[in-house]
């Protein structure tokens, strides 16, 4: 008896051919699950990181309103801190009783600067003696005590009286000013 049986041939192609297909397919789906995972995923971690700094600010914040918010005692045994609505209160009706209260510290009750137009000018020191009111130097050949000689322009200069406080005076018409007057006076037909 004979076997009449093909013989074994194997499909060599077909078989690397479905090989390869099979392996391509399991990369892309392999692919396609982890695209989809961190798809998936990134919208959590982002919330998660932002439930953090959320809960780490929630947790400034409430500890900075209740340092400025309760009434305790300071870190000196002397002091006392007090929310600051009501600081704000004390303030109000502070400024109301005295506007001076506003003021750290003594208010100044002498005039620092000369009362003139332009730029501040310091008041001379309390030993020292008056610019001459005509403009000119003094006689023993040192400068005014200001550092400025009377305005040329007519204009009233400063005067101290023997106790060094300066008096106030209406302060020069500024250089602009003046021509923009005369342009006026000349312009209605009023002279220079």
């Amino acid at each position: 008896m004979q076997d009449h049986r093909n013989p074994d041939k194997l499909n060599i192609i077909g078989v690397v051919t479905v090989g390869i297909c099979g392996a391509v397919l399991v990369y892309v789906s392999i692919i396609a699950l982890q695209a989809f995972y961190m798809n998936d995923t990134s919208a959590e971690h982002a919330q998660v990181g932002f439930t953090a700094q959320t809960d780490a600010r929630n947790s400034l914040k409430a500890s900075q309103l209740s340092n400025v918010g309760e009434y305790r005692r300071g870190a000196e045994a002397s002091t006392f801190k007090v929310p600051v609505e009501r600081a704000m209160e004390l303030v109000v009706r502070d400024a109301m009783r005295d506007p001076a209260n506003l003021i750290p510290g003594h208010p100044s009750t002498t005039s620092t600067i000369l009362p003139v137009y332009g730029r501040p000018q310091p008041l001379p020191p309390a030993g020292a003696a008056p610019a001459p009111a005509d403009g000119t130097a003094p006689a023993d050949g040192t400068t005014p005590a200001d550092g400025a000689a009377a305005p040329a322009d007519g204009a009233a200069a400063p005067t101290t009286p023997a106790d060094g406080a300066a008096v106030p005076h209406r302060p020069a018409t500024p250089p602009g000013r003046r021509r923009a007057c005369r342009r006026r006076r000349r312009h209605r037909g009023d002279g220079t």
